[in-house]
């Protein structure tokens, strides 16, 4: 996580700001790149078999569980 400094902060308020209906787009944009993430995720995770879960400590009913969520879920 990115610690803000004093000097970033006031950098921030001083931005431009861009229209509410880019911000909108914006915003859309972003979720829809993270909801890709997490059904791409979900799909690779889904294909582990039981050894590579373990290397990474999830048990196979964990990732049945997280690879049966739907993309919108967290």
């Amino acid at each position: 996580m990115t610690t803000l400094t004093l000097h970033r902060l006031r950098t921030l308020e001083n931005a431009p700001r861009i229209p509410v209906p880019a911000a909108i787009l914006v915003a859309a944009a972003v979720m829809i790149v993270k909801w890709s993430n997490r059904q791409r995720t979900r799909q690779h995770l889904s294909r582990l078999d039981r050894r590579m879960l373990t290397d990474i400590g999830v048990t196979e009913a964990q990732a049945r569980i997280e690879a049966d969520k739907r993309f919108w879920q967290r």
